[in-house]
């Protein structure tokens, strides 16, 4: 089946077919090929009409307008060039024969003697291991992404071949891929690589009658947070940070953590105050980042008083825990509702918070303009979002090159403001996140929760309008990070996965930013670098572990006054 086949009258459905939800989408994923498609719900029942072969076309007149204007057909056809549907007597299984097996990506397994053994962990589903005889071991190593299977089949025992490809391309394992093209080709034409050879489908089982969640509008995760139970998985699986990956010495920050490295970079900037120097951390995960900006003032003699403002008990408990000690106090409560005094901190550190913030999603026509980009902003619509709109009109925010729908980072806004205020003549704030100079922010949607991408010509503009002096800087730079290094690359799925078999081999794996250095220090004696399957390894400002460090920003800003 190839792309612009024609699809035959009398179709049914795969039976190998699995269905999955996140963030109000609906993925269908083949666990014949590993192939994946992205659709709503009234798709699936579509499809699910050919449950019994049906006539395509009777099923195509039953939903001529349950599409908006789109032709039924063309699904059809789609559907059957994915083998979704196939005619009534086909043998699914006789169709993997031509086809080729690709190594999936972000699979995790190990090598001892004549046997390999897999690991996966997708999403939240359990740990699962596939053990694989010495014979299936061979079909692996044969699995090179050129060789059809149909040519293995003449080496392997086919019975025994189809079985393991049913296997390890089923949804449970996605450890090979099937495609009618050899790899050769698309290395050297790699934008024409189907997206589904290197995609994984870490999300929720769902199927038709379960309930969906809704796509998601306005952007608040105050209630999330205050729910978080476990602090130390929300960091090592839910929503690693980069402070949280250097939170141990690192060679990319000349052996210093993250923290560390943060105050030598406000020293070296003359942001530091001589004597004495008052700290607001806002939203401060684990504490890590407080324990060690703490010690690393106190070592540079200044007499320290630390406040955290923490929204989550769970992670309150384990920063009071973490800087135990040390001059710290922690706050619950929500840092929009704080009531905090005026010019009474040196230092604000902001990090990796501001995306979590809530944020109203609008469109143009709500402020007066027009979808298509021109127009422009009606003062009256702007006042009737309420304090969005104040916000707009008194920080300034231009709104000219808002795409639609676009979202308004009220609560990062409104974050800059209190930030102003709170300031001490001459102090400095700190304001980190994922996010660019001039995007606009985007929804992410591969978390459990929803979080944006931060506009920092926005936060910017809102700082410079509350008199504040500053300018935007990647955290790279700030940290004085080395990014020549190669750091190890992963996913949250491939990491639970890896984190999996570094334990069955005695090895404890914590969520760092690992170097191959690092990794070999860590497995010691008792699991071998080249026993292990995949380990992928880039550029640390490209991707460490699953981050892309040159992504994340700095907000540093100074209110004028003082000495």
């Amino acid at each position: 089946m190839t792309q612009g086949t024609a699809s035959p009258e009398v179709l049914r459905r795969s039976h190998h077919l699995s269905t999955f939800a996140h963030q109000g989408a609906v993925y269908l994923y083949h666990d014949l090929y590993g192939y994946l498609l992205q659709m709503s719900p009234d798709l699936l029942a579509f499809l699910d009409q050919f449950e019994s072969p049906q006539k395509a076309s009777e099923v195509c007149t039953r939903y001529a307008d349950a599409f908006d204007g789109q032709a039924p057909q063309q699904f059809v056809d789609i559907f059957y060039q994915h083998a979704c549907l196939m005619e009534p007597d086909d043998d699914e299984l006789a169709g993997i024969w031509p086809m080729i097996a690709f190594k999936g990506r972000w699979n995790v397994w190990r090598r001892h003697g004549d046997r390999v053994t897999i690991w996966t962990a997708w999403g939240d589903r359990p740990v699962k291991t596939i053990e694989l005889d010495a014979a299936e071991t061979k079909m692996w190593d044969a699995f090179d992404g050129e060789n059809r299977l149909n040519e293995l089949r003449a080496k392997h025992d086919a019975k025994k071949l189809s079985a393991l490809v049913q296997r390890l391309a089923h949804s449970d394992v996605q450890a090979i891929k099937l495609s009618a093209f050899p790899q050769s080709m698309y290395a050297k034409r790699p934008a024409m690589a189907p997206r589904y050879l290197t995609s994984t489908m870490p999300y929720r089982a769902w199927k038709p009658g379960d309930p969906l969640e809704t796509p998601t509008t306005d952007v608040g995760t105050e209630d999330y947070y205050k729910d978080v139970a476990d602090a130390d998985a929300q960091f090592d699986h839910q929503e690693t940070t980069l402070s949280h990956l250097f939170r141990e010495p690192h060679p990319a920050l000349g052996g210093k953590t993250y923290g560390a490295a943060l105050v030598d970079a406000l020293a070296t900037q003359g942001r530091l105050p001589a004597q004495r120097v008052r700290v607001l951390e806002i939203g401060a995960g684990l504490g890590y980042v407080a324990r060690a900006v703490c010690e690393a003032l106190q070592a540079r003699g200044l007499e320290v008083s630390y406040t955290i403002q923490e929204i989550a008990p769970a992670l309150a408990a384990a920063q009071r825990t973490r800087t135990a000690g040390l001059p710290v106090e922690v706050r619950e409560g929500d840092a929009l509702a704080a009531e905090l005094p005026s010019d009474a901190f040196d230092l604000i550190i902001a990090n990796e918070m501001v995306g979590d913030l809530p944020a109203e999603q609008h469109s143009r026509t709500d402020v007066g303009m027009e979808v298509d980009g021109s127009g422009e902003v009606d003062e009256a619509k702007l006042a009737a979002l309420g304090r969005a709109g104040e916000l707009v009109k008194d920080l300034g925010i231009p709104l000219f090159d808002a795409p639609e729908p676009f979202y308004l980072m009220t609560g990062a806004l409104e974050l800059v403001v209190r930030i102003a205020r709170w300031l001490a003549p001459d102090g400095t704030a700190v304001v980190t996140e994922f996010g660019e100079r001039s995007t606009w922010p985007k929804l992410s949607t591969h978390l459990d929760h929803p979080e944006l991408s931060t506009h920092f010509g926005h936060l910017l503009q809102a700082a410079t309008a509350k008199g504040l002096t500053g300018s935007i800087e990647f955290v790279m730079d700030v940290l004085e990070m080395d990014r020549t290094l190669e750091g190890l690359a992963t996913t949250r799925s491939h990491f639970r996965a890896l984190r999996a078999m570094c334990a069955d081999a005695g090895v404890d794996l914590p969520k760092l930013g690992y170097t191959r250095e690092l990794l070999a220090a860590r497995l010691g004696d008792k699991l071998a670098m080249d026993q292990i399957g995949e380990l992928r390894w880039d550029k640390i400002e490209d991707r460490l572990m699953g981050l892309v460090p040159h992504e994340f920003k700095a907000l540093l800003v100074r209110k004028p006054g003082g000495n």
